[in-house]
């Protein structure tokens, strides 16, 4: 009998203790979980301004394409004019 006076509140501190480092846990689980979606967030962002800059480069090289046909069309006109003299 003496024994269970004493065993049944070290029990219930016991519980309420485990509760309580429980609730810790949890802001600590937030705070982690909080963390890796701004993490997440952050690697999208720099995946979106990769993208970007891929594609303006793509639209630079395209562009500096454009321009070396150009200046290649002209050469051959103006060696066809001088190879006609």
């Amino acid at each position: 009998m003496f024994k269970k006076l004493l065993i049944l509140p070290f029990m219930a501190i016991i519980l309420v203790f485990a509760g309580c480092e429980a609730q810790k846990n949890n802001a600590a689980i937030e705070s982690a979980i909080a963390e890796a979606k701004a993490a997440a967030n952050a690697a999208s962002g720099e995946a979106a301004n990769a993208t970007k800059t891929a594609q303006r480069a793509e639209a630079m090289t395209e562009q500096n394409r454009s321009a070396l046909r150009a200046l290649n069309d002209k050469i051959d006109r103006m060696f066809r004019t001088i190879s006609r003299k």
